[in-house]
C-alpha cells in the first residue's frame, strides 16, 4: 500500500477573486507507523501516528503542540490541511496511491476517485449587529437588485454562500471563488419532500437586503434569523452540514447519484422548524456535472 502528500503552494488576489495554484512537492511512501514526512519549502512535518488495512492515522507536527492536528484518512477517501492563511500558502492533499492496490473502503462509503475533499460547515445564530453579504443559512438575503421581483410567496431562502470565504478549501476549483452562490427552496408542497431546489449563481457584490424574506414562506416562523456561517476543511466522507465531498447516510451508498453540492443536518440548527423531524439530511446535488446549477436537484433521506 503507498501514500501520497502533495504539497501546493497557493494564493488569491482579493481584488479579483484570481487564484494560482502550483505543486511544489510530492512524496509518495509505504507508510509505517513512527515514520516523519518533512516538506521544507511549507515548513510542515507530518507523522505517521498508526496504518492498517483500512487507513492511515497522521498528524501535523508543529512547535506549539496546541496547533497539531490530527487526520484519519480511509482508504478510498482523501484529506486536506490547509493552515490558516487569508491570501495564500501552503497546503497539502492526503491519498492513497491509486496506481496501487488498497483495502476495501470503509464500510458504507462508494470509493470515488476523483472527491478529494469537502468543506465542512459550521453555524451559529447572529447576535446583534453583523456583515449582511457573509455566508449564512436562512434569515435575511442580500441579492442583487434585479432579482427582488422575481420572489413569490412560496419560496424560502435556504443559504447564500459567499464563495471567496471558501476558496481556500476548494483546491481542485469545484466551484467559482468569486460572487455568491444562493440556495431557494419552492415549498408550495411542504412538508412533502418533493420540492424543486433553485441554485442561483451571481458573479458580483449584492446590493439589496431582503428582511422579510420568509415571513410569507410555508413556515413563517424560525427561519427569520441569521444563522452565520464558518467553512473548514474536511475529508470527503464528513458528517454533518457541509459543502461537496460525499453524501452521509444512506445516499452515500447510491453510486447513481448526482455529485453532492449541499448538505444540510437538521441537528445543526437547534429550533428551526425546517426538517426538524427528520432523522438524517437534506441534500442539494448538482445536475448534470459540477457546473450545472440549474438542474440541481434536492433530496431528503430520512433514514
Amino acid at each position: 500500500m503507498k501514500f501520497r502528500i502533495i504539497e501546493e503552494a497557493w494564493g488569491i488576489n482579493r481584488k479579483t477573486g484570481e487564484r494560482k495554484v502550483r505543486r511544489t512537492a510530492e512524496r509518495i511512501f509505504t507508510p509505517e507507523a513512527g515514520q516523519v514526512i518533512e516538506f521544507p519549502l511549507g515548513r510542515r512535518r507530518f507523522g505517521i501516528v498508526s496504518v492498517d488495512e483500512e487507513r492511515v492515522v497522521l498528524r501535523v507536527q508543529c512547535e506549539n503542540s496546541a496547533d497539531e492536528k490530527e487526520f484519519i484518512i480511509e482508504c478510498g477517501t482523501g484529506g486536506f490541511y490547509n493552515p490558516r492563511s487569508c491570501d495564500g500558502g501552503y497546503r497539502y492533499l492526503f491519498e492513497f496511491d491509486t496506481d496501487e492496490p488498497q483495502g476495501r473502503p470503509a464500510a458504507g462509503r462508494r470509493r470515488v476517485k476523483e472527491c478529494r475533499y469537502s468543506i465542512a460547515i459550521k453555524v451559529e445564530k447572529a447576535a446583534g449587529e453583523h456583515d449582511y453579504t457573509q455566508s449564512k443559512f436562512f434569515g435575511s438575503p442580500t441579492v442583487p437588485n434585479e432579482w427582488v421581483e422575481r420572489f413569490y410567496d412560496d419560496i424560502i431562502f435556504l443559504a447564500q454562500i459567499r464563495l471567496s470565504d471558501i476558496a481556500e478549501y476548494d483546491p481542485d476549483n469545484i466551484l467559482p471563488h468569486s460572487g455568491y452562490l444562493y440556495f431557494f427552496l419552492d415549498a408550495e408542497m411542504y412538508p412533502s419532500d418533493q420540492l424543486y431546489v433553485w441554485v442561483e449563481y451571481y458573479d458580483g457584490e449584492p446590493d439589496t437586503i431582503i428582511d422579510d424574506f420568509n415571513e410569507l414562506s410555508p413556515l413563517p416562523c424560525g427561519l427569520n434569523e441569521d444563522w452565520l456561517i464558518s467553512f473548514g476543511a474536511a475529508p470527503p466522507d464528513a458528517d454533518g452540514t457541509k459543502l461537496l465531498g460525499l453524501p452521509s447516510g444512506a445516499a452515500g451508498e447510491d453510486a447513481s447519484l448526482p455529485k453532492l453540492l449541499l448538505q444540510y443536518d437538521p441537528l445543526d440548527f437547534e429550533g428551526v422548524p425546517y426538517l426538524e423531524n427528520v432523522d438524517g439530511y437534506a441534500y442539494v446535488l448538482f445536475g448534470r456535472d459540477e457546473k450545472d446549477f440549474d438542474g440541481a436537484v434536492y433530496k431528503v433521506d430520512r433514514t
